[in-house]
Parts: C-alpha cells; structure tokens; sequence
C-alpha cells in the first residue's frame, strides 16, 4: 500500500475528530461586530509573497471591525510585512520548526479568547496543515475558511474553495464576505508601510547609484528613472542567468546612460549581484533585512525581477514591473501591477532567451520612462 495514502487518511482520521470536538456550531454566520470584545485572528504564516497579498484582506476585514484592527499570526520571516501596518494590531508568532513554539502558541491562544479566527491559507487544504490544531487551542466559536463539500469540517462559517484558475486574490475575497464585506465595492490593492527612516536610507543608495551612472560629457542622458533589479528567485530553476541579465541590462544602459539602476539578490548571491552591477555601471546594494529590498522598491520607478516576492512587494507599491513568471504560477503574479509579465513555460528558466525579456524591458521603458 502506498505509505503517502497511509499519511493522508491518518491526518484525515484525526482532523475529523478535531473537527468533531470544536466548539460552536457545525455550520453558521458570523454575528455583527458590535464592540471591542469582537476580536479576530488571521492566520496567515508561510511564504512573504502570500502574506503581501494577505495585506488587502486583512484592510478589509479590519475596516468592518469596531477596533478598526485585526491581528495575524505570522512567522519571524513575514511579520515584518506587517511592520507599520494600521490594520493590524497584536502579531503573534510561531517558529513553524520548533515544537516548543507551538506549545507556547498555544498557551496564548487560549488566553486571547478570540471571536472569530480566519484561515487565510486558501491553497492548503486543512488536513495538510496545522491550523486546525492552532484553531482548536484557540477555541474560538467562529472560524473562517475555505472548503468544499469534503470533510473535515474544521470551519464553521465557510466560503468556496479556490479553483486555482483565478488570481489568489480573488479566491482570498470570499473570506471577507461573511463580514460583510462586499468584495466589489473595496480596494484590494497589497500594501506595505514604509518608515520615514527606511525611505531616508533608500533615497542615500539612490543618490549613489544616479552618481555612478552619470555619463560622460557629450553624451546624451536619456531616461533617468530609477530601476531596481533583483537577480534572486525562489528556487534554482527559476533563477534567470547572470549573462543573460548582463545582455538585457547593456541594452537599457546603451538606450539611458544616466538612468540610476540598483542590483540587489539575496546575501548567498552577493557574488552574483557585484557581477551584474559592474558590467552595466549599476550599484550593488546589500539589503542585509528584508525590509531594506522592501524600501528600495518603495523609492524605485521599475522593477525588473524573477517570479519572487519582490514582484509583490512592488505590486504592493503600484510600482510598474517586468517580471519573469513560470505560466502555471499566474494565479500568484502581482496583483493590479502594471508593466509586463513573461508568462515563460520552458522547463527551466535559462531557456528563456534574454532577446524575450529585452523587447519587454524596452516596452516598459517606452511606456514608465518618462
């Protein structure tokens, strides 16, 4: 028998059972949000780009809510989304490897006493995570999710599932609708707050980069808005080529000698990002915390990057983007985000000819230059 049938029908044995023993009526509605005693959890805690576009749905749930306030729970990684966010208030976090920081979860689960608890993990379904155990500390009354007509039924007030065709964010919409929230009628654009500290620093590197790309005298200068390009991806099979960045950047530098370009990767690429930076006059920026790449897309006009949550960051900031996106992931290409996405479908990305990627990058200069 196959031991992976095995798993799936053991954690299927035992989320019914947990099911069973949640407090709060099998199937209902949620009850209006009449004083602060009505307190919501999201629960949100796996991947940075997920928790981005998670910022529309948390404005929209908060917005209803007498407090004007919901709290997340997140991961150490993707709390710092959240950093400066009207919408949230208490983050509580779980180290989703250490044993010891599900007890301690738990324990303060059960403190908070919390109304209503809401999954926002649309794409897993529940007998694959650890929610359901995180909701059953919680003993809330009311919990959210998405769920189609299989068991278990660990939600009580549920929402269709996501048919993985759509864009994540439409799926996510439902979960505001039992607040009464109409989805139509509401902004669903991903954001992300900036301190003034942050920007201050952005702005220094910035300044840098417009002195290295100054050209000569007698050269024209052409456009001079600012282009961030992230060279990281996810996992190695979409990580696009340094040469093949090098190839497509010569092109912007020859068309905007003065356009101020920062190249920034993750620490373990920093080779990679001197590299690239070098050969087109551009700056290599270090960006040691998360929320120094967040503040550097914040300041920036154009984004160039590969399918990671940089794209998110900038839909997140309405800044214009060319992003290189496996076709299969568009259901998570950044939201409402103008500019280009290179829907590629070759097996790896370095198959992707850069001549592809140039032709896009120039029609996002022609069109957000300036």
């Amino acid at each position: 028998m196959d031991p992976r049938k095995i798993e799936i029908a053991w954690r299927a044995l035992w989320m019914r059972l947990l099911g069973w023993m949640l407090p709060g009526p099998k199937e209902t509605t949620l009850p209006p949000a009449t004083n602060s005693d009505y307190r919501v959890l999201f629960i949100r805690y796996e991947r940075i780009g997920d928790m981005i576009m998670a910022t529309s749905l948390i404005r929209n749930i908060a917005t209803v809510l007498p407090s004007k306030k919901i709290d997340v729970l997140a991961t150490p990684t993707t709390a710092v989304v959240l950093e400066g966010n009207p919408h949230v208030g208490k983050v509580l976090l779980l180290e989703r490897k250490s044993f010891r920081s599900y007890g301690g979860l738990m324990k303060r689960l059960r403190r908070e006493r919390y109304t209503v608890m809401v999954d926002g993990r649309i794409n897993n379904p529940p007998i694959f995570t650890s929610t359901p155990l995180l909701m059953y500390a919680g003993r809330a009354r009311f919990r959210v999710g998405a769920r189609d007509e299989r068991k278990p039924r660990i939600y009580n007030v549920c929402v269709p599932e996501w048919n993985r065709v759509e864009h994540y964010i439409e799926g996510s919409k439902r979960l505001a609708v039992p607040f009464g929230v109409n989805p139509d009628a509401v902004d669903w654009q991903p954001e992300i707050f900036l301190s003034n500290d942050e920007r201050a620093s952005a702005e220094e590197r910035w300044k840098e980069a417009r002195e290295l790309a100054t050209p000569v005298a007698g050269v024209t200068a052409g456009i001079t808005k600012r282009l961030l390009v992230n060279l990281s991806a996810s996992e190695p099979k979409r990580r696009w080529p340094d040469g093949k960045f090098i190839a497509t950047l010569q092109g912007v530098r020859a068309r905007a000698p003065s356009m101020p370009i920062i190249v920034i990767g993750l620490p373990a690429e920093w080779d990679s990002v001197n590299k690239v930076a070098s050969e087109v006059r551009a700056l290599p920026v270090k960006t040691p915390q998360l929320r120094d790449a967040f503040a550097l897309v914040g300041t920036s006009d154009m984004v160039f990057t590969p399918d990671t949550s940089i794209s998110h960051v900038a839909s997140a900031f309405r800044k214009p983007s060319l992003v290189l996106l496996k076709r299969e992931h568009k259901p998570y290409a950044p939201w409402n985000t103008p500019g280009e996405i290179i829907a590629w479908s070759e097996e790896q990305i370095h198959q992707l000819p850069h001549e592809r990627v140039s032709e896009a990058l120039d029609r996002l200069l022609t069109a957000f230059g300036g």
